[in-house]
């Protein structure tokens, strides 16, 4: 089974949590060659990335995408989700792993904030 974790940072707030499960909910449904899709967070809320990898591996993943939801190429990009990545490869050093670029760095960014912008 493949499976996506959606990476985001974590919050003391709340909402703000709710908002990367809802739009977790949101890409779930709409993405078509995963079987599970879950969230995780590097800090300040739960679950962490290693919990969110291993709550996939219970549920049958071989194989993990993981997509890291910033913004920049930060230490947390860079460094903190890259390591958390390694942590669940060596817990299942058979588990097909793949860390895809963060999302900051998708060239739709621009053509998405263009959007916004009125004329």
């Amino acid at each position: 089974m493949n499976a996506l974790l959606i990476v985001a940072h974590g919050s003391r707030k709340l909402d703000s949590n709710q908002e990367v499960k809802d739009l977790t909910g949101k890409v779930a449904n709409q993405l078509k060659g995963f079987d599970l899709v879950e969230c995780a967070f590097l800090e300040l809320a739960e679950p962490s990335i290693l919990q969110g990898g291993i709550k996939l591996v219970e549920a049958g993943a071989s194989s993990l995408t993981i997509l890291p939801y910033f913004l920049v190429a930060g230490r947390h990009v860079v460094t903190d989700v890259p390591e958390e990545a390694d942590k669940i490869k060596d817990l299942y050093p058979d588990l097909a792993v793949t860390l895809l670029p963060y999302f900051g760095a998708s060239e739709n960014i621009v053509s998405e904030m263009l959007n916004r912008i009125p004329n």
